[in-house]
């Protein structure tokens, strides 16, 4: 049986969390400003998303909006009446960051279920997912250039990483707003679908990875973040992850199931 989330998972501003099973479902939960988060909203994504992180017993993260949109990033409201705080100001901006890198960071396999906007930093979230399907009506854009700011290096890469130099220079430097079409097309998202399709879809999909290992899999997403991190050779960690694979349970179990076929 899954522990229940703990208190701060359960108080969290415009966040919230369910379990069951295997699986874990974040909820954006700010409908009225399209999903934007505010500073404490960030503050509870990134302690959630540390403690879904230290938790084997999940197996995959589901990233969802309330009402009709993903994520409209950071709330711009909020931002305009701190303009002239900076000291609040790079406290936020190191709040969003760690929010994001958790959410990056976690090694269950992460799934983000886009519909209508998903800008900013709600697209840095769908970003650094393992896998996005998003409906027919979902509209991905990265507006820094429209607001007088930047993008971090971080969220950077991993747009860069998912679609490559020439679309990235498109979305980042001509804020390019990007349709579902365009964005299956760009390898933004892996899949689109009709809005009642989006459930099936995603239940589908979680499907799909636990009845794989999760070890496995666990293994295998250790890597493939120091692989985005620039790391190109196998170190001390790599290689003891690839030598425990064979001597773990998991192994154990498919070998002998294949031997009885």
């Amino acid at each position: 049986m899954s522990a229940a989330p703990s208190a701060a998972m359960n108080d969290a501003p415009g966040i919230q969390l369910s379990i069951s099973g295997e699986v874990a479902r974040i909820t954006l939960a700010r409908p009225a400003r399209r999903n934007a988060l505010h500073h404490a909203a960030w503050s509870a994504f990134a302690v959630v998303c540390t403690e879904l992180g230290a938790r084997a017993d999940i197996r995959a993260v589901v990233l969802t909006g309330e009402g009709a949109h993903f994520c409209a990033g950071a709330d711009i409201h909020e931002l305009q009446t701190h303009t002239d705080d900076a000291a609040w100001m790079r406290q936020n901006q190191t709040t969003i960051a760690q929010a994001l890198d958790a959410y990056a960071n976690l090694p269950q396999p992460t799934l983000a279920l886009v519909r209508g906007s998903c800008f900013g930093g709600g697209a840095a979230l769908a970003a650094s997912s393992d896998f996005r399907i998003a409906t027919i009506d979902s509209k991905i854009a990265i507006t820094p250039a429209r607001l007088g700011l930047t993008y971090r290096l971080a969220d950077t890469l991993r747009i860069h990483q998912l679609i490559g130099p020439a679309r990235t220079r498109e979305m980042l430097l001509l804020g390019r707003e990007v349709d579902a079409g365009t964005a299956l097309i760009w390898g933004l998202v892996n899949e689109i679908c009709e809005l009642d399709e989006l459930e099936s879809r995603a239940n589908a999909c979680v499907q799909s990875i636990v009845a794989l290992s999760g070890a496995s899999q666990r293994g295998i997403k250790t890597i493939l973040l120091k692989i985005r991190d620039g790391i190109t050779h196998d170190d001390d960690e790599t290689q003891q992850i690839f030598r425990h694979a064979f001597e773990g349970d998991d192994f154990r179990c498919a070998v002998n199931a294949f031997k009885k076929r």
